[in-house]
């Protein structure tokens, strides 16, 4: 069972977020990413969303020098997302999106 709300509310924070890192904001992000994160733990199909949103958000701040921002995206991705719900496809990206971030 869906929780209610989960339909909206994982939509609107990501809106929120892309709005907050197009100006370069990844620092005022991190709090909604969070929260965006912490979304239904259980549910392995939003777990892979929110790993392609991860990856993707990283290799973002990455391209714009937010070292710190991206390194903080690592850690609550893997602190609020059971790996286990993650398929090849979303562990290939956060590879790559980490290996980006190593590399700098």
């Amino acid at each position: 069972m869906v929780e209610p709300g989960l339909t909206h509310r994982f939509p609107m924070l990501r809106r929120a977020i892309e709005h907050q890192v197009v100006q370069g904001r990844f620092d005022e992000s991190l709090r909604l990413v969070e929260e965006l994160f912490s979304l239904a733990p259980d549910d392995t199909g939003l777990s892979k969303l929110k790993a392609r949103f991860a990856a993707d958000l990283v290799k973002r701040a990455v391209q714009a020098q937010k070292i710190e921002a991206a390194s903080r995206i690592v850690e609550l991705f893997e602190s609020k997302v059971p790996a286990a719900h993650l398929g090849d496809q979303e562990r290939q990206a956060l590879k790559r999106a980490k290996e980006d971030l190593v590399s700098l």
